[in-house]
């Protein structure tokens, strides 16, 4: 793993729990415009050739991006981070790997006793207040699928408006460790790439945490569920009658 300033502590805590995942290239801000951006500049240096992922992690983002190029709130004390991820598995299904995030995502809050759900497309809820946001994108190059990249923001520690909610409040913790919260993001990531072959399994994976108290007028909780999902992150609903619906998002 190469490792840059402080993104030491986090390589630390990442070899201690995750010691057959692949070594990442780390690149640590303590202030920066965007994770995106700067992202973008380092793929553009390396003239976008690599062979492990990538992240950018900020303590504080002036213009962090989210969905539609929508501001996101980055105060100090979340964690604000933009990855890249080559593929090179053939049976890697880009349709789903959206999915694929956000279900390891909830299982990474699963695996500390916290039960969140799943705002499709891009948002992870504790309660009515939202404590993560994901931007996942597929990069291609006519039919090859080139790399994977994913924005991830938590409120970890930090001060969130009040549709919000950090994790240290929601279970009345100060100060949580963030280089441990960021190996666990890196491990998610690793996992929606590795475990993403299977379109059943993680469909299966999403209803189980996507809450559809979100979902539009007429898509009752008790009869409707995911059947599939479309190259778009359009999610095709079907209710116990098996008649389907589109449910478009983009």
């Amino acid at each position: 793993m190469k490792i840059i300033g402080k993104a030491a502590k986090t390589s630390f805590y990442y070899k201690k729990d995750l010691k057959d995942f692949p070594y990442w290239d780390l690149t640590y801000k303590v202030k920066c415009n965007s994770t995106e951006n700067e992202l973008n500049n380092y793929l553009k240096r390396i003239k976008f050739k690599f062979d492990r992922p990538i992240a950018i992690i900020a303590k504080e983002q002036f213009s962090g991006i989210g969905q539609y190029g929508r501001e996101w709130s980055s105060p100090p004390g979340g964690i604000w981070l933009s990855a890249a991820y080559p593929i090179f598995n053939n049976k890697f299904l880009p349709e789903i790997f959206p999915m694929s995030i956000a279900n390891q995502l909830c299982e990474m809050f699963l695996e500390q006793s916290i039960k969140v759900d799943l705002k499709w497309p891009n948002d992870i809820f504790l309660g009515s207040r939202k404590i993560i946001g994901f931007l996942p994108k597929v990069i291609t190059r006519g039919s090859e699928i080139l790399y994977v990249r994913v924005g991830i923001g938590l409120n970890l520690n930090n001060k969130t408006p009040k549709e919000g909610i950090s994790l240290s409040e929601a279970i009345k913790r100060k100060n949580l460790c963030e280089y441990q919260w960021t190996s666990r993001i890196l491990k998610v990531i690793c996992n929606a790439v590795n475990c993403n072959s299977s379109k059943m399994e993680v469909i299966k994976k999403a209803n189980k945490f996507l809450n559809k108290k979100y979902l539009p007028k007429g898509y009752d909780s008790l009869t409707w569920s995911i059947k599939h999902i479309d190259w778009s992150g359009n999610l095709i609903m079907v209710d116990k009658k098996n008649q389907k619906k589109n449910l478009f998002f983009n």
